[in-house]
């Protein structure tokens, strides 16, 4: 659908990524007349999937950490039949130099022990590190969401372990529990999930990230767009709306309070709610205005630093590719240091890197033999020349670092395409192509991103620019936790059930 049907709606979301998606469907469920608007020909921001002749390609996102609480959700909303989830049963591998590597199982305990049977002398040190997530998530649940500074002395004593790594780098961490290099680069395989280097990337969120994900990754049969699907599902059953390629211009602002949106081609629709799940600054410096933000809030967002961005290859073979035993995940690391790695990030190499077949899940991605690839960097938005220009010489690169897990990769490949940070910010707006939101440094997490309620009545922020953060079932939890905001601030009776499972802490951080 090109426009809106009506003019008048209780609410309206700008944008269909998991977060505003997920937002529209509870408030749909909840009695609100809602309209999603997606300046993109497809539903689903970095989970829109895409075809090219007979193969299927997830844009972004391949792997679910908490699928119990999204089966949850589903069901709640009365769509769980529109969605299938698969459960991985490995995370990954990681290839380190001179063919040294790591299979990550799925499971706490077997995960521990892939690093112990390596390091054998390391056993302590590997259990204490990782276990201080389970520690710190116990004494997180105890903490409230926000702590007043004249408690701060009672918290600290309730909440030691949090307290002492609240503000610690992976490195940091690392350093204090692990002794030889090689076993802390292992550790930290997973941080290019997270788009910084572990000597700046926070240890909470990291932790909290590689528990969920340890304890149970699952795929979507059929891409992440059957999720999406199933949202759209939601919400039209009732009574909701999406209309795609509608870009939204302004958000109205009448007397302190939002009064609906303006679109591109002049209509405004009417609303009393907007919840913005499009990129933080440019929902406030471009659609709303900055002079209609407190001053404080408006230092507060200028400081707020975003995220690295990625080069995605797609790819498709004949060849058979099981016959190497592929990970679902494959990292490939040409350094130990993943400082160095990060060097070569910011000087425009392919790094931090990571490769999935996605039909060894899903075999129906492609024709019967056949399989799709989808490789990822991480990877800067300024390379020192257009990313046009760069493109296919990065690509070939890229596609060469992974013949050490397919040889001969770039001949098996019948076709292929790649998208930069520059395609990355056309398709979603996201400025700059940030995929995590705001970096994720210890100071830019929790309850240092922005909050759900923005300091205009009736708007509302969702997705990863939000104190939940990125990863595909946070974005979610994030429009669980907007949605039941709007509820409360309206004064509804009604309730939204908590689907946060017992790993996800809180936020008080």
């Amino acid at each position: 659908m090109r426009g809106p049907v009506d003019e008048g709606y209780d609410a309206v979301v700008v944008g269909s990524g998991l977060g505003g998606i997920s937002t529209a469907a509870l408030l749909a469920k909840h009695g609100y007349k809602t309209l999603v608007l997606e300046q993109g020909e497809g539903a689903g921001g970095l989970a829109h999937a895409f075809t090219r002749g007979e193969y299927t390609f997830d844009s972004a996102i391949r792997v679910l950490a908490e699928g119990e609480m999204v089966e949850g959700l589903l069901q709640y909303l009365g769509v769980q039949d529109e969605c299938k989830l698969l459960r991985i049963d490995h995370l990954y591998r990681a290839i380190f130099p001179d063919g040294a590597s790591i299979s990550a199982p799925v499971g706490v305990e077997e995960f521990m022990e892939a690093h112990i049977r390596l390091f054998p002398d390391e056993e302590q040190g590997i259990r204490t590190f990782f276990g201080l997530r389970r520690q710190m998530f116990l004494e997180t649940a105890q903490m409230p969401m926000q702590v007043d500074p004249r408690q701060l002395a009672d918290a600290m004593e309730l909440a030691p372990t949090l307290f002492k790594y609240r503000t610690a780098t992976l490195q940091d961490v690392l350093d204090e529990h692990l002794h030889d290099p090689r076993l802390k680069a292992m550790a930290s395989s997973l941080w290019p999930y997270m788009g910084t280097e572990p000597s700046r990337l926070s240890f909470f969120a990291y932790s909290q990230f590689v528990g969920v994900l340890v304890d149970g990754p699952y795929y979507c049969q059929g891409t992440f767009q059957s999720l999406v699907d199933a949202f759209v599902t939601a919400l039209e059953r009732n009574g909701g709306e999406l209309v795609l390629q509608t870009p939204v211009t302004r958000i109205l602002v009448e007397d302190g309070r939002v009064a609906g949106v303006e679109l591109e081609d002049g209509r405004t629709i009417r609303a009393p709610l907007v919840v913005s799940n499009a990129d933080a600054r440019h929902t406030f410096e471009d659609l709303v205005g900055l002079d209609q933000l407190p001053a404080s809030y408006v230092r507060r967002l200028q400081r707020l630093r975003p995220s690295t961005s990625a080069c995605v290859l797609y790819g498709a073979t004949s060849h058979d590719l099981l016959q190497y035993e592929p990970a679902h995940e494959t990292f490939v690391y040409k350094h130990w240091s993943h400082d160095d790695t990060w060097q070569d990030v910011l000087a425009g190499k392919p790094a931090g890197m990571s490769m999935s077949v996605m039909t060894m899940l899903d075999p129906e991605l492609a024709p019967a033999g056949d399989h799709v690839i989808i490789i990822t960097s991480v990877a800067p938005y300024d390379v020192g020349r257009p990313w046009s220009e760069a493109r296919d010489e990065y690509m070939d690169a890229l596609l060469a670092e992974f013949e050490v897990v397919v040889p001969d990769l770039r001949e098996h490949l019948s076709f292929w395409i790649g998208g930069t940070p520059v395609d990355i910010e056309r398709f979603t707006r996201n400025s700059r192509g940030a995929t995590y939101g705001w970096e994720l440094v210890p100071q830019q997490i929790g309850s240092k991103r922005l909050g759900h309620a923005a300091p205009i009545g009736g708007l509302y922020l969702v997705g990863h620019w939000t104190e939940e953060g990125p990863a595909s079932f946070r974005v979610i939890l994030s429009g669980i936790n907007t949605a039941s905001r709007i509820l409360v601030d309206s004064g509804s009776a009604d309730t939204i059930p908590s689907f946060k499972p017992a790993d996800i802490p809180g936020l008080a951080l």
